[in-house]
């Protein structure tokens, strides 16, 4: 009976402890790790002296508007599509820096933009520009925010000049409505990161005879992918004029899967910077991925650097770009 009551606590002991070992593997998971990700601004938050007021919905006042946010290891990225035949860019806007996170703030520091956000750091207004100056001094700016499970609110900190400018502009606070969207693929793969072109091929009968250095001065092409959807920027201010379409750069947002090991299509839904490109319908769930932007192959030289090529309507490589991984 005794060595049968010993026999029943060192099993009990045993489950016990056991369960006590996989509870401490679960991972805890911090404030960025429920930032990383895309989210979709789905509305604005009206406060007046701190109170929420009202909540306007951009699906009652402006449906076919899409801005979309990337967070991913310490990189931020957006894109609108907004298009605006009168402005100077054709294409809508977007933005890419890095951020950081103290206790309830997330402050973002802009360095690179495409479209009409390029006039916030080079001089004029987000509508339009007066003005193209020097490029200002990266500027971080603050933000208070919170996370509610699958929502995320972003609110405008206005506590110095260029803050209460803002309030005025708007009439009264407020805070940004963002809905964190879904993940295409279950699973990630080698290519999901953040992703730098560092070299371009050129090609002629599928031999490579060339590759270019990119400047890191003169253009700064940064791809997120992140479980089947996508964010990239492509900043062109430091190798063209003002007067240039390419001064406005080039960005895309939209959707990818595979088609092989080392092969995705892409579905770009909207666009952004100089050149007119024309917006597409949300890709549907089950639906096929469009070939607009063709089939992409990678040809990874380690984790962190791969060669992606494009193939023509004939199946011949015309183009090839090396991109290293942003950590």
């Amino acid at each position: 009976m005794y060595c049968k009551l010993h026999l029943v606590l060192a099993s009990l002991l045993i489950i016990i402890s056991c369960g006590e070992v996989k509870k401490t593997q679960e991972k805890v998971l911090t404030i960025e790790d429920k930032l990383n990700g895309f989210w979709e601004r789905i509305g604005t938050i009206q406060t007046v002296k701190g109170k929420a007021v009202d909540t306007v919905y951009i699906k009652d006042t402006d449906p076919e508007y899409r801005q979309i946010k990337v967070f991913h290891k310490g990189n931020v990225a957006w894109i609108n599509n907004v298009y605006d035949p009168s402005n100077d860019w054709k294409s809508g806007s977007g933005m890419y820096g890095k951020f950081k996170i103290d206790d309830n703030i997330i402050t973002e520091t802009i360095s690179h933009a495409t479209g009409g956000a390029i006039s916030w750091l080079w001089g004029g207004g987000i509508d339009g520009v007066v003005e193209i100056d020097d490029k200002k001094d990266v500027r971080p700016t603050p933000f208070k925010f919170s996370i509610d499970n699958d929502l995320l609110l972003y609110d405008f900190v206005n506590d110095d000049q260029e803050g209460e400018s803002l309030q005025t502009e708007f009439g009264e606070n407020y805070i940004e409505l963002w809905k964190r969207l879904p993940d295409v693929t279950p699973n990630t793969s080698k290519i999901d990161g953040i992703w730098k072109r560092t070299f371009e091929i050129q090609y002629v009968n599928n031999i490579p005879i060339d590759t270019i250095s990119v400047p890191n001065d003169g253009k700064l092409d940064i791809h997120f992918r992140l479980n089947g959807r996508f964010i990239y920027q492509v900043d062109n201010t430091g190798m063209s004029d003002p007067d240039d379409i390419l001064w406005w750069g080039h960005g895309g947002y939209g959707e990818y899967g595979f088609i092989g090991e080392n092969s995705i299509k892409e579905y770009g839904e909207f666009f952004s910077g100089g050149q007119y490109f024309p917006k597409r319908e949300r890709r549907q769930e089950g639906s096929p991925f469009g070939a607009d932007t063709g089939t992409r192959n990678f040809d990874f030289y380690n984790d962190d650097l791969f060669l992606q090529t494009q193939l023509d309507s004939l199946g011949n490589i015309y183009r090839g770009v090396v991109y290293s991984r942003v950590k």
